[in-house]
């Protein structure tokens, strides 16, 4: 999303992913998906919405001494970029400012394409999947993954989520908020897909069917604080409400619902899609 202002920059900044993305699981299931991905005879990669580096950084380490590729990050926010480009010094690496909207425009004739944690993000995912199909070589790969689609949760798991929610909206009424409160504890949730509505997506975009998994983490209470403080979830969970005071609503509210069930730590499913353009 373009930044217009020091003032949008700042709250994108405090609102960001970013914290979420320093838990070790995280790195752990980006890392999954870039080593069924990434070998040396993949020679022109693509890390779209690559961020501040993270995941080129992955697929450097997978590359090893693979002097004779390319690794091309691409991202829309020039700061995220900057962050990569000062982080990451490789001769085979390059960013560029450009959307997933039209990354063929950018890019063509790639041997992968990796986007990951960012395709919930995105409000055409079938023209997405269809700009990566272009980007594409034949027989060149697509890797995705997201947390935030229709089978996240665990089963077992949807009480303790809907009860922070249920949480976080006392806390706001406590503070004088009215709230609209959805029944269902993340109402963005409605608006996600599942793994076979994603599939479906990939073989109408050109490619054969996916494999996809399931890779189960643990969060543990911080990564849960730091998902709370997320524009995305903070928008889910209290529909209407300004980020600021949603994220310390919810901060407070999952206190509540730690201390009431006595959970410390919840799984949550990672989704991991890797495709082959067919």
């Amino acid at each position: 999303m373009p930044v217009h202002s020091d003032c949008s920059d700042c709250e994108e900044e405090r609102f960001s992913f970013e914290a979420f993305t320093r838990h070790p699981f995280f790195t752990d299931v980006n890392r999954w998906i870039v080593e069924r991905v990434i070998c040396p005879g993949r020679r022109k990669i693509v890390d779209l919405g690559c961020g501040p580096g993270a995941v080129t950084k992955l697929i450097l380490e997978r590359l090893g001494d693979a002097r004779n590729a390319t690794v091309i990050g691409i991202d829309p926010s020039a700061s995220a970029l900057q962050k990569a480009r000062d982080a990451i010094h490789s001769k085979v690496v390059e960013f560029i400012q450009g959307s997933a909207e039209w990354v063929s425009r950018l890019v063509s004739s790639a041997d992968a394409v990796v986007f990951l944690n960012a395709i919930h993000l995105v409000p055409d995912k079938a023209q997405v999947i269809g700009e990566i199909r272009k980007t594409l070589k034949q027989d060149g790969v697509f890797a995705f993954n997201t947390t935030f689609f229709n089978g996240a949760y665990v089963e077992g798991t949807a009480a303790f989520w809907r009860r922070w929610v249920v949480r976080a909206v006392q806390v706001l009424r406590e503070r004088g908020f009215e709230v609209q409160h959805s029944a269902h504890a993340h109402a963005v949730a409605r608006q996600f897909l599942t793994a076979a509505e994603y599939s479906n997506l990939c073989v109408q975009a050109g490619f054969s069917p996916p494999t996809i998994d399931l890779v189960r983490i643990e969060m543990t209470p911080e990564s849960m604080r730091d998902i709370g403080r997320f524009s995305l979830f903070i928008e889910g969970a209290l529909p209407g409400v300004p980020l600021e005071e949603g994220a310390a609503a919810l901060e407070k509210g999952l206190d509540r619902a730690m201390d009431e069930t006595g959970v410390r730590t919840v799984p949550r499913n990672w989704l991991e899609c890797v495709a082959t353009a067919a």
